[in-house]
C-alpha cells in the first residue's frame, strides 16, 4: 500500500494517474497533519512525497521519517519550485540527509518513477514466488556482533537495538549476508537500491555515512561505524574479521 502526500492538484493527478494505470493501491492525503493520522492506524510500505525544496517541507519530511522507520520514503520533486528567497535553498541532498529512501528531481518522467516504485515494492512487499524462492534464506543471521532478523525487522549489536530506517535497515541486512566482501557503490545501488544509475553514488555515501553514526551512537561496542569500512578506490565492505581481530587481542 502506498501513500501520497500532495498539496498540488496536478502533482496529485500524476501521481495517482501512474499507480493505477500500473494497480499499485493507494491512497492520497493533501497535508503531513492528515499523513500522519492514516500512519496511525495502519502500515504503509511507501510513503511519496511531494517535495517543494523548502525548508518547511524537509522538516515535516524529517518527521515523518523519523516517526515512520518502517516506511520507505519518496520525495518527488514538484515541477513548479516557487522562489522564496527568506528561506535558504533546499536540495536533494537535504533530503537524503533528512532520511528519504529515494529522490526523484526535474520534471515529471512517468518510465523512471515506475521503474523507481517497481523497485521499491519488489523489497517491500514480495509476492509468493518471491517467498518461494527465498524460503531457503535464513530470516534471522548473526555476523560478528551484529544480528539482524527480518521476521520483526530489528537489528541488534552486541544485543543493544539499532533504530534504523526501512533502507538502513535492508543495507545494514545486505551487508551481513555477505560479510567481509567489497562493493561497489553501482553495485549496492543494484543490490539494495533495485537500480543502476550513474550520478546516484552520493545515495549510497548518504546513507552509509547514517549507518555509521547509528552505529557509533551504540555503547555496547567501542567505534561501532568503523564495522563498515571504505575501501579506497572501490567501495564498501562489512569488516567482520577486522572486528575480530581486534576482540581477541584486546
Amino acid at each position: 500500500m502506498i501513500l501520497i502526500i500532495y498539496s498540488g492538484n496536478a502533482f496529485q493527478q500524476n501521481i495517482s494517474r501512474c499507480l493505477s494505470k500500473h494497480s499499485f493501491l493507494h491512497d492520497a492525503v493533501s497535508n503531513f497533519q492528515s499523513a500522519e493520522s492514516l500512519l496511525n492506524t495502519q502500515h504503509y510500505s511507501l510513503v511519496i512525497i511531494e517535495s517543494h525544496a523548502s525548508e518547511v517541507c524537509l522538516r515535516r519530511t524529517t518527521s515523518l521519517v523519523k516517526n515512520n522507520p518502517e516506511s520507505w520514503v519518496m520525495a518527488v520533486e514538484n515541477d513548479v519550485i516557487a522562489n522564496d528567497f527568506t528561506e535558504r535553498a533546499v536540495d536533494e541532498a537535504d533530503f537524503y540527509e533528512a532520511g528519504v529512501d529515494d529522490y526523484l528531481c526535474g520534471p515529471f518522467a512517468e518510465r523512471m518513477f515506475c521503474a523507481r516504485i517497481r523497485s521499491h515494492m519488489r523489497r517491500g512487499l514480495p509476492n509468493q514466488e518471491d517467498i518461494r524462492v527465498s524460503q531457503g534464506c535464513d530470516e534471522r543471521i548473526e555476523v560478528g556482533p551484529l544480528k539482524v532478523d527480518q521476521r520483526y525487522h530489528s537489528a541488534t549489536i552486541n544485543g543493544q537495538l539499532l533504530t534504523l530506517t526501512a533502507r538502513e535497515f535492508t543495507l545494514l541486512d545486505f551487508f551481513c549476508r555477505h560479510p567481509n566482501q567489497v562493493f561497489t557503490r553501482n553495485q549496492l545501488l543494484s543490490d539494495v537500491w533495485g537500480y543502476n544509475h550513474e550520478g546516484y553514488e552520493h545515495t549510497v555515501n548518504t546513507h552509509i555515512n547514517r549507518l555509521r553514526t547509528k552505529l557509533d551512537k551504540v555503547n555496547t561496542i567501542e567505534n561501532g561505524g568503523q564495522l563498515v569500512q571504505t575501501v579506497w578506490g572501490v567501495g564498501y565492505r562489512l569488516n567482520i574479521n577486522g572486528h575480530t581481530a581486534k576482540s581477541l587481542s584486546a
